[in-house]
């Protein structure tokens, strides 16, 4: 489960796009943060995570939010400033379940590393949704799960949401404010449509000849759309979005539960900000990322590389690739993750506590990180941000450590505990 934004320029205080998304997978599941630079490669042929494609030779440095376990990425943007998330959908077209296809992480990394603009990743996963479709699992532990995809691609220019369900895929230019969860949400208004779409749904049965074609009622599953809740969370970004939207608040809205009074014992799946709470909500946000892209200026990401982003800290990312040169910096990168979790295990257990004291710290450093950045990126000084990412991952490690050391107690239920008994599995 997962939940993806994007704003445009006349909606956003600094006249920029601005990304946000939560990925939502299972406990226990590292999301890592990776940077890969710019490679030529000496074949043609690219091994994803389940099948080998076509891919370029000379690929695009990308700075990706990945499981640990996937070839691709739940979100990610590249060095021309091109970004992409992706949510899983489920939809009336059977999968066979074989592996021989594409997970939409692995077409998501794929348009990354190959494309210059949103609308040359958009045209590179319709191509990779046409040639070698989507039967592959996309789960952890459960590899029952599978399912096909919807993104948003932007680029400082021009955004665009496409869906998918099997081989057929609808295409709307974003105009203004736009969210998207896991259930197919483009109706009669698309912009492009796959030319055998509305002949499969009419031919099934799924659209009415003589009607105005609706996309998603006519391929939208019935069942976990509803169990996802995810018209419910897509309405929740909407509402939560403010006329002139920030960066700040584009974390506030990654931060969103649908419940007042919220504990994660009590999670669903109609938060935005998901926590694991059993049977009925086992999924949770396992990383989230907000870029903000401006022509003329550098893109800035912010990104937890952490569990649940209501007890994270969002830091600052350059896309310079000095600022990954230096193997301390990747090999922190890879174990953040799981050195988070380690807190996340022990805040959630004492939520009112830990979520008092990360409000207490947390909004100093974000806002002065945020006003940074941003001088930065109006006087285009890169050299800058890497400073900035360097200083800001060196003081959300030292509050990582002083949050560890505090005296919290174990103050949810008992069934609760025992669904997260134990610690990380490793912890860097």
């Amino acid at each position: 489960m997962c939940d993806t934004f994007i704003c445009p320029p006349s909606q956003s205080a600094q006249g920029t796009w601005i990304f946000g998304k939560n990925s939502d997978r299972e406990p226990d599941e590292a999301q890592v943060i990776r940077y890969f630079p710019r490679e030529k490669k000496a074949s043609r042929v690219q091994p994803c995570t389940f099948i080998p494609v076509e891919h370029v030779p000379d690929t695009y440095s990308v700075l990706l939010s990945k499981p640990d376990h996937i070839w691709g990425a739940e979100m990610g943007i590249n060095e021309h400033g091109v970004v992409i998330g992706n949510e899983a959908v489920f939809t009336r077209i059977p999968i066979p379940r074989t592996n021989k296809g594409l997970t939409g992480m692995d077409m998501l990394r794929l348009a990354l590393e190959s494309a210059q603009t949103a609308r040359e990743a958009l045209e590179k996963l319709k191509w990779l949704n046409d040639r070698y479709g989507q039967d592959a699992c996309g789960g952890y532990r459960d590899r029952r799960f599978f399912y096909h995809n919807s993104f948003i691609i932007a680029d400082p220019t021009e955004a665009f949401v496409l869906e998918t369900a099997g081989p057929f895929w609808a295409v709307e230019y974003v105009k203004s404010y736009r969210a998207i969860s896991n259930g197919l949400s483009i109706g009669a208004e698309y912009d492009e449509i796959h030319p055998g779409t509305i002949a499969c749904a009419q031919e099934k049965g799924w659209s009415e000849k003589g009607k105005p074609f609706h996309f998603a009622d006519s391929f939208n599953a019935f069942w976990m759309p509803r169990l996802a809740r995810c018209r419910q969370r897509r309405q929740l970004s909407e509402q939560s979005a403010r006329q002139k939207l920030t960066v700040a608040d584009a974390f506030d809205i990654l931060r969103t539960h649908a419940e007042e009074g919220f504990k994660p014992s009590r999670g669903t799946t109609g938060s935005i900000c998901m926590h694991a709470s059993g049977l009925f909500s086992p999924h949770q946000t396992t990383g989230s990322m907000v870029a903000e892209l401006g022509k003329g200026r550098p893109p800035v990401v912010w990104i937890t590389g952490s569990s649940a982003p209501c007890l994270s800290i969002y830091t600052p990312f350059s896309l310079d690739e000095s600022a990954f040169v230096d193997p301390e910096i990747t090999g922190y990168l890879y174990r953040k993750w799981w050195k988070w979790e380690t807190w996340h295990r022990k805040a959630i257990l004492d939520y009112s506590a830990a979520h008092q004291k990360m409000q207490e710290i947390r909004p100093a450093l974000e806002n002065r990180w945020r006003r940074t950045a941003d001088a930065h990126c109006r006087s285009g000084d890169t050299a800058a941000l890497v400073t900035l990412q360097k200083e800001a991952l060196a003081a959300s490690d030292s509050v990582l450590n002083d949050l560890l050391k505090l005296p919290l107690q174990k103050r949810a239920p008992w069934l609760y505990r025992r669904l997260w008994k134990g610690t990380p599995i490793f912890t860097g």
